[in-house]
């Protein structure tokens, strides 16, 4: 029997990705699976990101951290990610589809590569991505994040293209 139980939308906060998470959240809420949310960062932006929250959560520490050591680094990078991608969702779909946003740097080796380890590290069996439509020369100069997901991830992918087709989610 075909089940899913971890699911992964990649988003760059952009149309096509807001897109990829409306069939994320759909595919999340039909299978009762959990939804991951990851937002890939070039390691410059990551390292500000993290930092800036290491900041604010050192000065101003919610009342059940007051009293703890500082934050630990995975603490501070899901932090950082909630404070990034919080408005993509609304709070209903965010419980429904039990939704963790992710926060990783593409480091050296580019965003595809991210979001295939990031895939693998959490085992999900799907993979939801937005697309949207490159020019030729684009794509020959910048090649597609998307195709080296499809190329490499160790699960099925599904596209969203961006512009779409009229959304309906029979209730």
């Amino acid at each position: 029997m075909f089940s899913l139980t971890r699911i992964l939308v990649p988003t760059n906060l952009g149309e096509p990705s807001k897109a990829a998470i409306k069939y994320g959240v759909a595919f999340a809420r039909q299978f009762d699976a959990q939804l991951f949310v990851v937002h890939v960062l070039d390691e410059k932006a990551f390292e500000a990101a993290i930092e800036t929250e290491r900041v604010v959560e050192t000065l101003m520490p919610d009342e059940s951290a007051a009293s703890a050591s500082p934050p630990n680094p995975e603490t501070v990078a899901r932090n950082a990610a909630r404070e990034d991608m919080s408005r993509l969702l609304d709070e209903d779909d965010e419980q429904a589809a039990r939704v963790e946003y992710l926060l990783r740097s593409s480091k050296s080796h580019g965003s595809g590569d991210a979001i295939v380890d990031c895939a693998s590290e959490l085992g999900v069996q799907l993979v939801v991505m937005g697309k949207h439509r490159m020019g030729f020369v684009e794509h020959l100069i910048t090649g597609s994040v998307t195709e080296k997901v499809v190329r490499d991830a160790p699960c099925p992918v599904l596209i969203v293209h961006y512009p779409e087709q009229e959304f309906v989610v029979d209730d």
